[in-house]
């Protein structure tokens, strides 16, 4: 069994209770209700207490997306704090908030890595919460996703904690990553947290098991030498021993380690999100 990871605790974030295939969270001061198909067990809380604490439940429609149901009138959009920093919420057609706070380890991993002159290449960065903690430690951030929605929520966090030196590029990991290696382009930390699925730039469907192996090499010939890499995978079809074995293929003379990034709720249920790499 693969080492759990979990995730660090901050204020502005917690995990109330999780179960029957649904989590309930809270944003700042804002709770939600959404589905979480990693919730296989059962919730400690009553659906009853869920919904009087919940001010907005996901229904789920067809796919990824469905719609948001208000419980307590409250707007759709707010602010949430980490550390510093003013993250940007949105609830819009798919369950997700701009936020994803398992990630906190990982925001923590740059902010100790990054400072003046160090580079920092953000991959299907979404709305930007890694770039805002490198940006605040002076790193240089090129910051790139295939979506204008996503690039258009993080210059709104940009501009919410006064960042402008942060680059946005809309384009395609991969072809990006070609492009920079031709150009002998190199970074000191390398972050990819890629979907399970996912459309391109030029409507270009793809699915991460079939290209975990090309984004990791790539990885690896644009990281300087004592370089960091940071890759996070949602793919049910790829386990944190498919990342080991291939970063310590493409890696051999670095440090590698693997694990399922997880979360405990206050009633100490425990929600495994994904699979993450680091490599030093």
């Amino acid at each position: 069994m693969s080492q759990r990871i979990f995730s660090s605790d901050w204020p502005g974030y917690e995990l109330i209770d999780a179960g029957g295939g649904e989590k309930l969270e809270r944003w700042g001061d804002i709770i939600t209700l959404r589905p979480e198909v990693n919730a296989y067990f059962k919730p400690e809380l009553s659906k009853k207490e869920w919904l009087s604490k919940a001010h907005f439940q996901f229904s789920e429609a067809k796919g990824a997306f469905g719609s948001w149901k208000t419980l307590i009138n409250k707007p759709l959009s707010w602010h949430m704090p980490y550390a510093d920093f003013i993250l940007q919420i949105h609830l819009k057609s798919t369950k997700h908030t701009g936020v994803f706070p398992e990630q906190a380890i990982n925001w923590e991993k740059i902010s100790l890595k990054s400072g003046p002159g160090v580079s920092f290449l953000n991959l299907f960065a979404y709305s930007g919460v890694s770039s805002l903690v490198a940006l605040s430690k002076g790193a240089h951030v090129v910051h790139v996703d295939s979506s204008k929605t996503a690039l258009t929520w993080a210059k709104e966090n940009f501009t919410n904690n006064r960042f402008s030196g942060g680059k946005l590029v809309n384009e395609d990991a991969v072809l990006f990553m070609e492009r920079e290696v031709k150009r002998n382009h190199k970074y000191d930390i390398i972050q990819m947290d890629p979907p399970a699925w996912g459309v391109g730039t030029q409507g270009k469907k793809w699915q991460l098991e079939n290209q975990l192996d090309l984004l990791i090499h790539k990885a690896g010939e644009l990281l300087t030498e004592n370089g960091t890499l940071i890759v996070t995978t949602y793919s049910p079809k790829i386990s944190a021993d498919n990342l080991r074995e291939l970063g310590e293929f493409v890696f051999p003379n670095k440090t590698v380690k693997t694990g399922v990034l997880c979360t405990k709720s206050r009633t100490q249920k425990i929600v495994e999100h994904g699979n993450l790499l680091h490599v030093y």
